[in-house]
């Protein structure tokens, strides 16, 4: 594996039929509010997939129904299915789960992520943090593109109101639940009508972390379209590692995730995370895979590779909407030796397959920001929104902001 080769951010162990909308004038089922056009409901399979995925833009795939069986077949409680709606069909969705003080889902905890953001402001924990817990996350269960769907022919006064409608009954379901706060972890800096309806709802905001995403070229272009992005240093570097991959005869192959597949790739992602320290539960960790493969269906591929014809490595992605999410990787480090199977993998071949089948972008969710950008990738902001019911935990997370604004500013005065 390549000194480079960035540590892992996964979580150890570990990312509109009829009767779906209640229409003007009708009374609500049981457990879901009255309010006209809006259900609110607690088991995925009432939703219409189709349709709620049809909600969803780029990046969305976190926020869609593939992904939302498996965290919904994973999650400590019921989660959360708002839907808005009109006499066309469903106008707005969102995702959210509630969760404890003791979550694996440690990137999804509000407590988790403010008191890292303190760290990185302060130099220290923030102890408090922890009473944002338990909370309600919304927007899908993953450390990357926070996303609620929205109707492509709404105006931008529409999405704004059928947005604040979703936003302001999960804060009702919160409040009803006992829950201390809400939060929007990992919403997009580009997405400004979500942004300016969390503003609009007293949410606060802290600057997160950065979410990578590769732009795959034409096809016709070949690899010559990738590699012409770069400098002549970078070029050659990458057309080095292109050589060293094929003189060491690493073969590929992309292909279902099967549970035989799952036997021979878990010990590469324990192996993984071994290496660089991070403690990781081998039963959890294929019961999440077991889930992932049971619950996403043909969005989950894996391609692996072979050197001299033995298991050297694997990347996991996610097909959704035009677009690959690099999930999880793992080699035989022994086997894999010196060859730069890290970025043959998860950038050369997995941006072949991209090409041929006309993907338009793969995302690579946060962390190792330097290696990303180092193979073509582009950073977009994330902010991480949040609601304290409490005053005092409220009014310490406007303390937050304020000192990682002055923080920026003074970092960036010459």
């Amino acid at each position: 594996m390549s000194p480079a080769e960035p540590r892992p951010t996964a979580e150890p162990g570990l990312t509109v039929e009829p009767g779906l909308t209640v229409e003007p004038g009708r009374t609500a089922e049981p457990g879901r509010t009255a309010e006209p056009g809006l259900t609110v409901g607690r088991d995925l399979a009432d939703v219409d997939a189709a349709r709620w995925d049809g909600l969803l833009g780029p990046r969305g795939f976190y926020a869609a129904t593939p992904w939302l069986r498996h965290a919904q077949a994973t999650a400590g409680a019921e989660p959360y299915y708002l839907t808005l709606a009109d006499r066309d069909g469903p106008v707005a969705a969102l995702a959210a789960y509630p969760l404890e003080h003791d979550t694996p889902y440690v990137f999804c905890s509000p407590g988790r992520v403010t008191d890292t953001i303190h760290r990185q402001v302060t130099g220290d924990g923030a102890p408090w943090a922890a009473e944002l817990m338990p909370a309600l996350a919304c927007g899908g269960r993953n450390p990357s593109h926070t996303k609620a769907g929205l109707r492509g022919d709404l105006t931008a006064g529409q999405r704004r109101t059928a947005l604040r409608r979703l936003v302001r009954s999960a804060e009702e379901q919160a409040r009803q639940s006992g829950l201390r706060s809400v939060s929007f972890l990992y919403t997009d800096e580009d997405d400004t009508t979500l942004r300016t309806v969390l503003a609009e709802e007293g949410y606060t905001a802290l600057l997160g972390q950065t979410a990578y995403s590769l732009e795959v070229p034409p096809a016709d272009g070949g690899i010559d379209g990738y590699l012409g992005r770069f400098d002549q240093r970078r070029r050659n570097k990458i057309k080095r590692e292109l050589r060293a991959l094929d003189e060491a005869g690493v073969r590929y192959r992309t292909s279902a995730l099967t549970p035989e597949l799952i036997e021979r790739i878990a010990p590469l992602e324990m192996a993984l995370y071994a290496k660089h320290g991070t403690p990781a539960d081998p039963a959890a960790f294929l019961r999440v895979l077991h889930s992932i493969a049971a619950n996403t269906g043909t969005a989950t591929r894996v391609t692996t590779a072979e050197v001299d014809g033995r298991l050297a490595g694997f990347v996991l992605f996610f097909s959704h909407g035009g677009e690959f999410y690099a999930r999880q990787a793992g080699f035989d480090y022994e086997l894999k030796g010196r060859v730069p199977l890290y970025f043959g993998l998860v950038y050369y071949e997995l941006l072949r397959v991209a090409m041929g089948e006309g993907v338009t972008a793969i995302h690579y969710s946060t962390g190792s920001d330097a290696v990303k950008l180092s193979r073509g990738c582009t950073g977009r902001r994330q902010l991480a929104h949040l609601k304290a019911f409490d005053p005092d935990l409220a009014a310490r997370l406007g303390e937050l902001a304020a000192a990682q604004r002055a923080a920026a500013e003074t970092a960036e005065t010459p």
